[in-house]
């Protein structure tokens, strides 16, 4: 690939399983986030893995990023920067509801946007977000984290048809519950065994951004790990 990788949420369970995998495929990666990059530095030296720390709500970091993303050439960006909250929609407060929109859109939008005008430059890139399944179909409980996550993919699919003509791909994958410690200890008695790996949304991920999937454009890729 000709240019960086630039990876968002790379300290988190899922960020961290695709910086390896990029950098186990020979890339360069430039690796977001908020805190906790220091675990990230130590994955390659810095010619290999570059860390950012950046808030990617608002705009002039976002746009900061970009620049240095930019010095080095941008092949793919991938996005796993999101968050979750449940709640009846009768009971659910306005602060979670600002706390979806703020983490699961507004960050999308503004890496979107700076992505957009990126790629358009170069005639070329590759866009991964990660969505989730809930962005499908809402399940009591579900709705204001559904209707953010379906606002995802309606920015994919709207982004897809507007890169195509310079030459850039724009996808998302939709992982099942994925086997984190966060979600082991908040599902306890859950069977694990259902769950998906991390490593393998990494890897799927991987293959959206390479020439094997240069056919592949708007879609949602869902991951749900073994069926048993």
């Amino acid at each position: 690939m000709n240019g960086r990788v630039l990876i968002t949420g790379a300290a988190g369970a899922l960020g961290r399983s695709v910086v390896r995998r990029f950098v186990a495929a020979g890339e360069r990666v430039l690796a977001v986030g908020d805190r906790g990059l220091a675990e990230i530095a130590a994955m390659a030296p810095p010619d290999v893995v570059r860390i950012h720390q950046a808030d990617l709500t608002v705009t002039s970091e976002v746009d900061r990023l970009f620049a240095v993303a930019e010095e080095d050439g941008l092949a793919a960006v991938v996005h796993t920067v999101g968050g979750f909250r449940w709640g009846k929609t009768a009971d659910f407060s306005d602060d979670d509801w600002s706390f979806l929109l703020k983490v699961n859109l507004d960050s999308t939008f503004r890496v979107f946007r700076a992505t957009a005008r990126a790629f358009t430059k170069a005639r070329a890139g590759s866009l991964v977000a990660v969505a989730s399944p809930a962005g499908l179909l809402g399940e009591p409980g579900m709705g204001a984290y559904a209707a953010t996550k379906a606002g995802v993919l309606r920015l994919v699919e709207s982004l897809a048809r507007e890169l195509a003509p310079v030459g850039a791909r724009v996808n998302s994958v939709l992982p099942g519950t994925m086997d984190t410690a966060a979600n082991r200890a908040a599902m306890p008695d859950a069977d694990f065994s259902k769950w998906v790996t991390t490593d393998a949304v990494a890897s799927v991920i991987h293959f959206l951004t390479t020439p094997a999937a240069s056919a592949v454009n708007g879609a949602a890729v869902r991951v749900p790990g073994p069926i048993l």
